[in-house]
C-alpha cells in the first residue's frame, strides 16, 4: 500500500502550488511540447506506410509448369482480354506485375499474391501486434524507470530500426523488423504525451493536449508525398527513415518529467529541473524545495519495496476507471482504422485519398479544444462516439444516397472519429494517478491496437455482406459512448499523484 508524507495538500492545492513554481505554460513548457510533439510524425509515417506498400495492382501469369506457351503471346493474349488480370493459376511458377503509378512494392518483390495474399495483412497485423506489445512494456518501464529515459531508448530504437527496413532480405525479416518498429513506436506515442500532460498547466492542458495530436495528422497527410516521389518499396522506406534522425535533439533538451520525481521521493532532483524551469518562466525561486517538499505525494513509491505494476490497475480503487478505459480505446483503435480503411477502398487515387483522409482531421482537432475545455471531457467523448456511430450506420444502411450524401456521412464520421482520439487522450491522462499513469496509457493503447487489428477483417465483409461493416463501425462506438458515462468528469480538476487521489475523483 502507498504510504504517504504526514504533510499533505489537497489535489487542487497541489496543482495550484505546482502551477505557481513553473508556470501553467512558459518557455519551459513551449520548449518540451515542441520538441516532444513532433515524434507523432513518425507515428504517423509508421502506421500509415502500408497503404503504399501493398496497394491493389494487376499480374498475370508468364509462365507455366506444364505449357509451351511463351511470355510473348500470354501478352498478346492479355491485350486482347483473353487472359484475365489478377488471376491465379494452379500450375503458374512465375507472374508478372502491373505495380503501377509504383515502380515496385513488397507485393510484386515478395509475390504477396494468391495463396500468399495474406501475408500482405499480415506484416500489418504484426506492426499493430508490435505497438500493443511496446505499450505495455514501455507503459511500464517508464513508470519504474522514468519518462526520460525510456523515451530516449524507444527513440533510439525507432532511427535504428528505421534504417534497417529499407534493406530487408526477406518478408521474414522485413516483417520480424516491422514488429520491433512497432514496439518502439509505441514507446515514443505512450511516454511523449505523458512528458507534455505532466510539464503543462490545467489551464492550458485541453489547448495542448489537442495540438499535440495534430503532428500525427501531419504525418498522415505527408505520406502520399514520399510515396508519390519515391516509387519503389524500399527507397520510399529509406525516404521515411531520414526526418527522424532530428529526434536525436532530445539527449539535450528533453529532462525528466518533475511529476516522476516528486511521486518516487526524488526531490532533490526535481528541485534541480523545477528551479531551470522557474527561471526560464521568469518565476521566484524561493523555497521551490520546501514546497516540492510538501507536493511530494511518496518518498518511496519507486524504491524496492513498493513497486506499481499493471496488476495495480485493477485493484478495486482503479478497477472501474481500467475497464472503461480499455472498452473506449478498444472502439477507437477499431472504427478510427476501421472507418479509415473503409473509405480508402472508394477511391480510385490513392494520394488523393490518403491525403484527404488526413486534413479532414484538423479541423476536427481544432474544434475539440473547445469542445473539451467547455463542454468537458466525458461530455464531448461520449457524445462524438454516439455521433460517429449514427454517421457510420447511415453511411452503409440508407438506401439510395446519392455519391455526396456518402462523401458527407463518411467524412462526418472521421471527423467525429477524430474529436474522440484527441479528447480520449487527455481524458486518460487525467483519470490515471502519476504513479502508475504511462501504464493506464499503456494498456488503453494496446487496447486500441486490438482493435485496429480486428478492423480489417470487418472491412473485409464489405465484398459478402455489403451492410454489415458500417452495422458494426457504427454499434461499437455507440457503445463506447454509454460506457463513457459511468466515468467521472476530469474538467478542471488537478493530475491525481496518488491511487487514493484517483479514488476520490469518483
Amino acid at each position: 500500500m502507498v504510504q504517504r508524507l504526514s504533510t499533505t495538500v489537497s489535489s487542487t492545492q497541489k496543482e495550484d502550488q505546482f502551477a505557481k513554481l513553473v508556470g501553467e505554460f512558459g518557455l519551459w513548457q513551449f520548449i518540451i511540447f515542441a520538441s516532444v510533439s513532433m515524434v507523432k510524425l513518425s507515428s504517423g509515417w509508421v502506421q500509415m506506410a502500408i497503404l503504399f506498400l501493398t496497394p491493389k495492382m494487376d499480374y498475370w501469369c508468364v509462365e507455366f509448369a506444364n505449357s509451351t506457351a511463351n511470355i510473348a503471346s500470354l501478352l498478346a493474349a492479355l491485350e486482347i482480354g483473353l487472359v484475365s488480370n489478377a488471376t491465379c493459376y494452379a500450375d503458374c511458377v512465375r507472374y508478372e506485375y502491373d505495380t503501377s503509378p509504383f515502380e515496385n512494392t513488397i507485393l510484386s518483390e515478395w509475390d504477396l499474391i494468391c495463396d500468399r495474399a495474406w501475408l500482405a495483412s499480415l506484416t500489418q497485423t504484426i506492426l499493430q501486434f508490435g505497438i500493443l506489445i511496446g505499450s505495455i512494456l514501455f507503459g511500464f518501464l517508464s513508470d519504474r524507470y522514468g519518462r526520460k529515459n525510456m523515451f530516449l531508448i524507444s527513440v533510439i530504437l525507432l532511427i535504428g530500426l528505421g534504417f534497417a527496413l529499407p534493406f530487408s532480405p526477406s518478408y521474414v525479416v522485413f516483417t520480424t523488423l516491422r514488429f520491433f518498429l512497432g514496439v518502439a513506436s509505441a514507446g515514443t506515442m505512450v511516454i511523449s504525451f505523458v512528458i507534455v500532460m505532466e510539464a503543462i498547466g490545467p489551464s492550458y492542458r485541453e489547448i495542448f493536449g489537442c495540438l499535440f495530436q495534430i503532428p500525427f495528422i501531419i504525418g498522415h497527410m505527408t505520406i502520399p508525398a514520399f510515396a508519390y516521389y519515391f516509387r519503389n518499396w524500399d527507397t520510399y522506406l529509406l525516404a521515411l527513415a531520414v526526418p527522424p534522425v532530428m529526434y536525436i535533439s532530445y539527449f539535450c533538451l528533453l529532462s525528466e518529467s518533475p511529476r516522476w520525481l516528486l511521486s518516487c521521493g526524488r526531490v532533490e532532483e526535481a528541485t534541480r529541473i523545477v528551479t531551470k524551469a522557474a527561471a526560464m518562466n521568469n518565476l521566484p525561486l524561493m523555497n521551490i524545495e520546501q514546497t516540492l517538499i510538501k507536493l511530494s505525494v511518496d518518498r518511496k513509491s519507486c524504491s524496492r519495496e513498493v513497486k506499481p505494476n499493471y496488476l495495480t490497475l485493477f485493484r478495486p480503487s482503479l478497477r472501474l476507471t481500467t475497464i472503461c478505459s480499455l472498452l473506449m480505446w478498444l472502439a477507437l483503435g477499431f472504427i478510427f482504422f476501421g472507418l479509415n480503411q473503409y473509405i480508402s477502398h472508394t477511391s480510385s487515387n490513392p494520394f488523393v485519398s490518403v491525403a484527404a483522409a488526413g486534413a479532414i482531421q484538423i479541423p476536427a482537432n481544432l474544434l475539440s479544444i473547445y469542445l473539451i475545455r467547455y463542454f468537458g471531457r466525458k461530455f464531448t467523448t461520449s457524445f462524438f462516439f454516439c455521433m460517429c456511430g449514427a454517421c457510420t450506420i447511415a453511411l452503409g444502411n440508407v438506401p439510395n444516397l446519392t455519391f455526396w450524401m456518402t462523401l458527407l456521412l463518411g467524412t462526418m464520421g472521421v471527423s467525429f472519429a477524430a474529436i474522440v482520439a484527441a479528447s480520449i487522450y487527455i481524458y486518460t491522462s487525467e483519470l490515471f494517478p502519476t504513479v502508475v499513469r504511462n501504464m493506464g496509457l499503456g494498456a488503453s493503447s494496446m487496447s486500441m491496437r486490438i482493435g485496429s487489428m480486428i478492423a480489417p477483417f470487418v472491412v473485409n465483409l464489405n465484398t459478402t455482406i455489403t451492410w454489415l461493416p458500417t452495422l458494426v463501425f457504427g454499434v461499437v462506438p455507440l457503445a463506447a459512448g454509454l460506457v463513457v458515462l459511468l466515468l467521472p468528469e476530469t474538467k478542471g480538476r488537478a493530475l491525481p499523484d496518488s491511487i487514493q487521489e484517483a479514488q476520490n475523483m469518483n
